[in-house]
């Protein structure tokens, strides 16, 4: 079967959140920007991390993935979203095992 992930395919959660569902390129243009939106500062949590010696902001990093999951899921057909929330919730179980 052809690989329907869209353009987040290999990018960490957004590769895995949209698997099986084959976007739009309305929606891949969409999805690009919310990318964009959170990726720097997401990365600027870490490298202040990095800088000060502290831990990432696990809150605030929570905080923008929740946010850019809201923000994708919107751009998402009914048929689409249903998939998605399946994806999603396999992988907060995933995450969940991972902290046991």
């Amino acid at each position: 079967a052809p690989d329907q992930r869209g353009e987040g395919r290999g990018r960490g959660m957004g590769g895995r959140i949209l698997e099986g569902i084959t976007l739009t390129d309305a929606q891949k243009a969409q999805q690009k920007v919310i990318r964009e939106k959170y990726a720097p500062q997401m990365m600027q949590l870490r490298k202040t991390a990095e800088t000060t010696g502290t831990p990432v902001d696990e809150a605030k990093m929570a905080e923008f993935r929740t946010a850019q999951i809201a923000e994708l899921r919107a751009i998402l057909t009914a048929e689409q979203q249903g998939i998605f929330d399946r994806n999603l919730a396999e992988l907060n179980a995933r995450m969940a095992e991972r902290k046991k």
